[in-house]
């Protein structure tokens, strides 16, 4: 984690700003110990001093740290955006950047790894129920760029969530989405003979593939201006069900259409 506070006058710290003499420090969850953790090849974070079963206790990658922190300090410099904090204690949730942009309290939580579509439907939950949109952001790989993809069930749970689109962050407040259609491959035609003398033929038509998808890449999007807070209604279709949701998402046709319109499409999509 990248934030934690600083035992001598309970203040919140980050990792990047402070040194070892600062300490001791404690993590805003569980109160427990943590130390500060410096190096030339990761960033500066906070880890627990002793193994506890607290949910902020390591698997995060620096990836991960690297990338809310970018967006982080972004938001910092936009006078659209206030109230900006990292790693925000909600006490049922703790988003990885938390703000109000241009009146909106927004949750941006960065998945870099695995994750479960309960743990991620179980967030979701929980920042509706306080009132806050939020924004589900993964990171950017070139394979997105590629004629297939093969998405995880997590990546297939935000296509579903946002109206037919995920967001993947690029660099400070720049995104962008990309929506999942169909992968066809070609099954060539081929012929032989039977026993009997009779040519049979079979192949040559289009398979949608169950594995893969085609993505089709949109606009770059600023986190700053191109996005609005929309209600989501209850959806389930095959395995993904998607809660009554507050969600932060850009303008768009399929954003402006009737939900009930939205939701019959994607059921016949899955």
């Amino acid at each position: 984690m990248l934030s934690a506070n600083r035992k001598a006058d309970s203040r919140p710290v980050l990792a990047k700003w402070e040194s070892k003499t600062s300490g001791p420090f404690t993590c805003p969850e569980c109160g427990a110990e943590v130390i500060l953790r410096q190096g030339t090849a990761r960033m500066n974070h906070f880890a627990h001093k002793s193994p506890i079963p607290c949910p902020y206790t390591g698997g995060e990658t620096d990836d991960h740290r690297r990338c809310k922190m970018e967006i982080y300090e972004a938001l910092l410099k936009q006078p659209s955006a206030t109230d900006v904090q990292l790693e925000r204690s909600l006490g049922t949730a703790r988003p990885d950047v938390s703000a109000r942009i241009n009146g909106v309290p927004v949750a941006i939580e960065v998945q870099i790894s695995t994750l479960s579509q309960e743990t991620i439907i179980r967030r979701t939950k929980e920042y509706e129920r306080k009132g806050i949109y939020v924004l589900w952001l993964l990171q950017w790989t070139p394979y997105l760029d590629g004629t297939r993809y093969s998405p995880r069930l997590w990546e297939k749970w935000i296509h579903a969530a946002y109206f037919g689109r995920v967001y993947y962050w690029l660099k400070g407040l720049t995104v962008v989405s990309y929506s999942f259609e169909p992968y066809l491959s070609h099954v060539p035609e081929t012929s032989w003979f039977r026993p009997d003398g009779k040519r049979m033929l079979a192949g040559g038509y289009n398979h949608r593939s169950k594995r893969y998808r085609t993505p089709v890449r949109g606009p770059d999007l600023d986190l700053s201006r191109d996005f609005i807070p929309q209600e989501r209604e209850w959806w389930k279709g095959g395995d993904l069900t998607i809660p009554f949701a507050k969600l932060y998402l850009h303008q768009d046709r399929k954003a402006k259409e009737p939900p009930s319109r939205v939701m019959r499409r994607e059921k016949r999509r899955s």
